[in-house]
């Protein structure tokens, strides 16, 4: 699996820095030499964790399906291709390596057991959350991964733990990272906490243990098309969950080139020219004359607003704000309008319209635009759509679950429901990963293609 070595075992760092065109962060964020496994304690890896899972959501996958998903669109080279769901078997590899070594599982675990021996709860309750993170976003793009052996004396071979096994399991670790988050003294020894050491919160429990219930009613609603009683479990995790927009978790990001906003690395610095704004999206701001128009997308050399097609072209597109493009913009990964929304979508489906009105006039309120006095799934999804600009992933995911908003795909086959399993990082080296022509066209949790 991967080829992990034992030096990856310890908490080797400086992966995370040298993993692909879209890596950033060093300098002062890394001390007592991140190079040396044995020098790397619970801090240091928490800063190479929060590294890694800001590549895995908002790198080169975040483009991907925010290309298929339309909100923006590939328009020349590689990027083109990607739009109409042309891509080979290792074009994301880096991304699947993530998950697991150089800031991903591995570091995650080292990190936790160094926090669980110390006694600190509230490390351990990060931790936990940031394994549900990374370990939910693989099991969403490639369904059955290496997960309980993943870290293991298997690790060379790991077999694939099924898509649906592995969302209650970090529903499990997620329960646990709420249980240490709520400093239970029956429980646990200490409420320390990573303090500044964490760059999303700066330690704030509260925040922490609000994001735990909204992850967990995200994997809810990764698991409703099959398992409708899914609805109600995130629907009450939402209660609990992201409770004001000042409680974002955003990426980390500065000035500081090496910590630059990853859309501004590739969109400006690596690969200009090759993305543009989404038609679909475009022309639904514009429709509604929606004041997130601006926020996302600059206008064109004419001053008006143009987005493109799957396929792409040589029009004079627009590209994303200059606030979007500000390389120290700090990207949304988990939000209020996530959480009001998943609320809205599961109130609708247990009936509770009241429930689902407010949710969604809440979210819509924090936005800047008008509320409703009614809604249907649609509006929520659409809402959704727009609010998540960006978060490809679980614009994506929404998509899957529920066929809205209303895309036409770039070919027949439809908007692809995974991504094929890399070959060098994986499927060379472990038996137990299939070749492409057994692979499954979808995941466990998706099995209705939309129409």
């Amino acid at each position: 699996m991967i080829r992990i070595s034992k030096l990856a075992l310890g908490g080797l760092l400086s992966a995370v820095v040298l993993a692909g065109c879209s890596d950033w962060l060093t300098g002062s964020k890394l001390t007592n030499n991140p190079n040396s496994p044995n020098a790397a304690g619970r801090n240091q890896l928490l800063v190479g964790v929060e590294v890694g899972q800001t590549i895995i959501q908002t790198g080169d996958l975040a483009r991907l399906f925010s290309m298929w998903t339309q909100q923006v669109q590939g328009v020349a080279r590689q990027a083109a291709s990607y739009g109409v769901y042309n891509y080979d078997e290792d074009a994301f590899s880096p991304d699947w390596t993530q998950i697991y070594t150089g800031g991903g599982l591995i570091d995650i675990r080292s990190m936790d057991s160094n926090a669980i021996a110390a006694g600190d709860s509230i490390f351990a309750g990060v931790g936990l959350s940031l394994e549900a993170m990374t370990v939910g976003a693989a099991a969403d793009v490639w369904g059955d991964i290496p997960y309980s052996q993943a870290v293991s004396d298997s690790f060379a071979t790991p077999a694939l733990d099924p898509q649906l096994q592995v969302y209650a399991t970090i529903q499990a670790k997620l329960d646990t990272a709420i249980r240490y988050l709520q400093c239970d003294t029956a429980v646990v020894t200490t409420c320390i906490g990573p303090g500044t050491s964490d760059l999303w919160y700066g330690g704030d429990r509260a925040k922490w243990l609000e994001a735990a219930h909204t992850l967990k009613a995200r994997y809810y609603m990764h698991t409703a098309e099959v398992d409708p009683t899914s609805y109600g479990l995130a629907l009450a995790q939402t209660d609990s969950g992201i409770s004001t927009p000042d409680n974002d978790m955003l990426s980390f990001q500065s000035d500081n080139p090496n910590e630059n906003n990853l859309w501004f690395q590739f969109m400006v610095i690596q690969r200009a020219g090759d993305i543009a704004a989404g038609a679909f999206l475009v022309n639904l701001l514009k429709a509604n004359s929606d004041p997130r128009l601006q926020a996302y997308f600059a206008p064109n050399g004419s001053g008006d607003f143009l987005g493109s097609a799957p396929g792409g072209g040589s029009e004079d597109f627009s590209t994303l704000s200059d606030a979007r493009l500000d390389p120290s913009f700090r990207q949304p990964l988990l939000t209020f309008a996530e959480n009001q929304l998943i609320r809205a979508e599961a109130a609708l489906h247990e009936g509770q319209t009241g429930v689902a009105l407010a949710a969604f006039n809440a979210e819509r309120t924090s936005q800047g635009v008008p509320t409703k006095t009614s809604i249907s799934l649609t509006d929520v999804i659409t809402e959704k759509y727009i609010a998540l600009f960006q978060n490809g992933l679980e614009v994506w995911n929404d998509y899957k679950r529920t066929c809205l908003p209303k895309l036409t795909p770039a070919k027949a086959t439809g908007i692809p429901g995974r991504v094929l399993y890399p070959l060098s990082a994986e499927r060379n080296t472990n038996p137990n990963v299939p070749p492409p022509d057994q692979q499954p066209a979808r995941n466990a949790n998706d099995p209705n293609p939309c129409p």
